[in-house]
C-alpha cells in the first residue's frame, strides 16, 4: 500500500508532505499505517474543502493498494474525526516541500 500525503496553506503557507509505502516501512509503523487506514472511513474518493474559512490547512492523501486509489482532499474544518488518528500518523512524518 502506497501512501502520498501533502499538507498545504495556513497563516504561513508552507507546503510538507510525505509518501510511505507498507512494503517499505517498519513492520510495525506499515501495520499501524493499515489499522489507521481501516479505521479512517475513507474507502472511496472526497474533496471536501469549507467555503468560508480562511487560512485553513488543507489536506490531500492519496491511498494506493491493489483495490485500487482513492483520493482525498480536506481542510481543518472538514477532516472526518474518524480520520483524525491517520492524520496525525502522516503529520508525524512529514517534511518540508520546495514550492514550485
Amino acid at each position: 500500500m502506497k501512501v502520498t500525503f501533502n499538507q498545504s496553506g495556513g497563516f504561513a503557507g508552507l507546503v510538507k508532505g510525505c509518501e510511505l509505502d507498507t512494503a517499505t516501512l517498519a513492520p510495525d509503523a506499515a501495520r499501524e499505517l493499515e489499522r489507521l487506514i481501516r479505521g479512517s472511513g475513507l474507502s472511496s474518493s472526497v474533496k471536501r474543502l469549507s467555503d468560508t474559512a480562511r487560512d485553513l490547512h488543507q489536506y490531500e492523501i492519496t491511498i494506493e493498494d491493489s483495490d485500487g486509489k482513492v483520493e482525498l482532499l480536506f481542510d481543518d474544518s472538514t477532516v472526518p474525526q474518524s480520520a483524525s488518528p491517520l492524520l496525525g500518523f502522516l503529520k508525524k512524518h512529514t517534511r518540508p516541500k520546495p514550492l514550485v
